[in-house]
């Protein structure tokens, strides 16, 4: 446990969800409590690991512009799902953007007159993007269950050995689908409240943001499970973290795309 732990925390996105649920429970807390000098303690490392945070996904625009590279030379047009992958994509892309614009005044290094005004674009195109994400998840569901598993011709117990591994596939791939939607769904109210078109109270926004860092840790728990079994460096790439943990072959280069959008957030 102790080990995997340390392996966890080694990556960087384990690394970026354990300061994540601190920050959220710093936030819970400094709202809740009747001591104003704990609030302020507890404002102030709430906003520190807020900017911690923001250093873990600087980068982050490069994996979404490659993934709607991606999208673009197979099937971005060609679906639905496509569409809303490309356009997920675009808008996590122009979000990390924009963010990245503001970080010097976020760090007290050089104030700019312009930083709310950009931070709006940018929760603006965050809550487009988680919106997007959503929709996507919701399509991908409803696609998934409309469809028919094919018909083929063979032995009976083959035939029930395909249908028991589809059946399994499909309930798995359904589980991740309604995951993504609650953990979007949470994180949505975030760029709601930093906007103030819904305004839900630190409570209400660090509650939601502790289900979802908790549901997207898992994941990554997961995976640095199946790393400390195999025996790969909490330090490799996601990438390549994706292609020693994950199969079959066929799927890993889009599915990789797919968590480079989301994983930072």
């Amino acid at each position: 446990m102790i080990q995997q732990f340390s392996r966890f925390v080694k990556s960087g996105a384990g690394l970026e969800k354990t300061l994540r649920l601190i920050q959220c429970v710093s936030q819970i807390v400094a709202a809740l409590t009747v001591s104003s000098a704990l609030a302020v303690q507890l404002t102030t490392v709430k906003l520190q690991l807020a900017l911690a945070r923001r250093y873990f996904r600087f980068f982050g625009f490069i994996d979404s512009f490659q993934r709607m590279s991606a999208l673009l030379g197979k099937d971005g047009f060609s679906s639905v799902a496509g569409m809303l992958e490309l356009a997920k994509c675009t808008c996590f892309g122009l979000y990390f953007i924009l963010e990245d614009l503001t970080t010097l005044h976020a760090m007290g290094v050089y104030a700019v007159p312009w930083n709310g005004r950009v931070m709006d674009q940018a929760n603006t195109f965050w809550f487009y993007a988680l919106s997007f994400s959503v929709a996507g998840a919701i399509w991908a569901l409803l696609a998934g269950s409309t469809k028919q598993p094919p018909k083929k011709n063979g032995k009976r117990k083959n035939q029930k050995t395909t249908s028991e591994k589809a059946t399994t596939v499909k309930a798995t791939s359904a589980s991740t689908q309604v995951k993504q939607i609650v953990v979007d769904g949470c994180d949505l109210l975030i760029p709601l409240e930093l906007l103030g078109w819904m305004p839900t109270g630190d409570v209400v926004v660090g509650s939601t943001m502790v289900l979802s860092t908790l549901l997207t840790a898992q994941d990554i728990w997961t995976r640095s499970k199946k790393m400390d079994l195999q025996g790969i460096e909490p330090w490799t790439t996601p990438m390549l973290r994706e292609y020693y943990t994950t199969k079959p072959q066929a799927q890993l280069d889009e599915r990789h795309g797919q968590l480079m959008c989301q994983e930072w957030n």
